[in-house]
């Protein structure tokens, strides 16, 4: 039995990576070796050894092993047996300990150095009680590791702060400028293009942060094809095709110029707002979420916080089904992103460039066909009390998601960098509303206008149609 999964989705601890100004990450040494095994127990981990030419003996581990199915269980567990019954004392490290663990990997953070130096002091005190040590520190505010010997850093103190970059579970992270990124200098592509070598070198792009998900899309939506034009794994494939293949490897080496700020917000936010597109083509559907911050003295800062996409199914369907795919993987997009970050009640902007979903959505399901009628239903109770609007399709960012990008026009058209900003340039927002009846008027900028629709009370929702003036 492998246990069940009891920490955080990896999705949730970047996303709460990127909230705080201050960052820390620290890793436990030698973690699953550190967990006794109960000596009822340790038969079920039996190895046999010979030291030749001494005869063959029977061993039994007396630790948490590597590789075996329970260990990331057991080893978790036991962290968070750890809080339950010492964290009352370290308040800090317990809600750490719980939340902001991926196995041996601690990634989180705080809004200022004092905190951090707080956090990192009740982690010291608390992590040894366990029987763990901590080591290879990391944070983007040197005053943080302050007093920590030089081998329990993950920098190299030779070098200068600015120019450190280390990796944060996978994510490629410069300490000085405080930006993400992802490598693709390590990528292995040997022998003849066939559909396992194809796949090999997908797999190789690790990026949880999402900033290369055009270029990921494209490479799902090219994927699924060759489940159809090839039919072995280690089938040559034909010379269209590994033409474009070697095209998109000898691309690759341009994703590591894209980068994004680690900290998507800011430190004391006055207003939030979440805006989220949804787009679909023929060949795959997508999402992404942005967060609108405003300051105390009026600057606005818009990140792209995740995007999600999938290709569509081989089976013909309708461009209007896909599109309401999408807006379904834009609903749970929001969940997932507002449950991470814990923001249920941050007012949210929901877009897309079809007039067919958003007029699927004012209505109740029960009218629409059991396909339209299902997804309906779900997208209703996920964004119920948010708006539904609409967006022209040249202005939608999740556009790039739907259709897929090579590598170089990733750079050139990052939907990190590729923002229509006018959408978010709001003065007065809410209190330039005209009301009238069930409609208003809403003002976003000076030459943009939103005629909005409130929804029926089944639903909650709000619908509207974007009008430049």
């Amino acid at each position: 039995m492998t246990g069940s999964v009891i920490y955080d989705p990896l999705f949730d601890l970047v996303l709460r990576f990127r909230k705080n100004a201050v960052a820390l990450v620290v890793d436990i040494e030698k973690m699953y070796l550190q967990v006794k095994i109960h000596p009822n127990d340790t038969p079920l981990q039996r190895i046999l050894w010979r030291f030749s030419p001494v005869p063959v003996a029977t061993y039994e581990m007396g630790r948490v092993t590597f590789g075996l199915a329970p260990s990331s269980f057991l080893a978790t567990r036991c962290l968070h047996q750890l809080a339950e019954d010492e964290g009352d004392h370290h308040p800090r490290a317990k809600v750490a300990l719980v939340s902001d663990f991926y196995v041996d990997d601690y990634i989180g953070g705080t809004n200022s150095v004092q905190e951090a130096l707080l956090l990192r002091q009740d982690l010291e005190q608390l992590m040894p009680k366990g029987g763990f040590k901590l080591r290879k520190w990391v944070s983007n505010a040197k005053g943080v590791l302050e007093g920590l010997p030089v081998d329990e850093l993950g920098t190299q103190p030779t070098l200068n702060f600015d120019q450190e970059q280390v990796k944060a579970l996978g994510i490629h992270w410069k300490l000085g400028p405080d930006l993400l990124g992802i490598d693709v200098s390590n990528l292995a592509a040997n022998g003849p293009w066939t559909r396992r070598k194809v796949y090999s070198i997908i797999a190789q792009l690790w990026d949880p942060s999402g900033i290369t998900a055009p270029v990921i899309s494209w490479a799902k939506i090219r994927m699924q094809l060759l489940c159809v034009a090839v039919q072995g794994w280690d089938d040559p494939l034909s010379h269209d095709l590994a033409l474009r293949w070697c095209e998109f490897y000898q691309q690759l080496p341009v994703l590591s110029d894209i980068q994004v700020e680690r900290h998507a917000f800011t430190k004391h936010p006055m207003l939030v707002r979440f805006h989220i597109f949804s787009d679909a083509s023929e060949v795959a559907y997508g999402a992404c979420i942005y967060a609108r911050l405003t300051d105390l003295v009026g600057h606005i800062k818009v990140e792209l916080l995740a995007p999600k996409s999938r290709p569509a199914s081989l089976k013909k369907t309708t461009l209007a089904r896909l599109e309401l795919c999408g807006a379904h993987v834009a609903a749970k997009l929001y969940r997932a992103t507002v449950k991470a970050l814990k923001m249920e009640d941050t007012e949210t902007w929901f877009w897309s460039d079809s007039t067919v979903v958003l007029s699927w959505l004012k209505l109740p399901p029960y009218v629409w066909p059991t396909f339209v009628a299902n997804r309906v239903s779900h997208i209703q109770e996920l964004t119920k009390g948010h708006r539904w609007n609409h967006v022209k399709g040249v202005e939608n960012p999740a556009d790039l998601v739907s259709r897929g990008v090579m590598p170089k026009d990733g750079c050139l058209y990052s939907i990190s960098t590729g923002i229509p900003l006018s959408i978010w340039s709001t003065r007065r927002h809410r209190k330039n509303c005209w009301r009238r009846k069930k409609t208003f008027w809403l003002w976003l900028s000076p030459n943009i206008l939103i005629h909005c629709l409130i929804d029926t009370p089944a639903t909650g929702n709000c619908c509207g149609s974007l009008v430049t003036v």
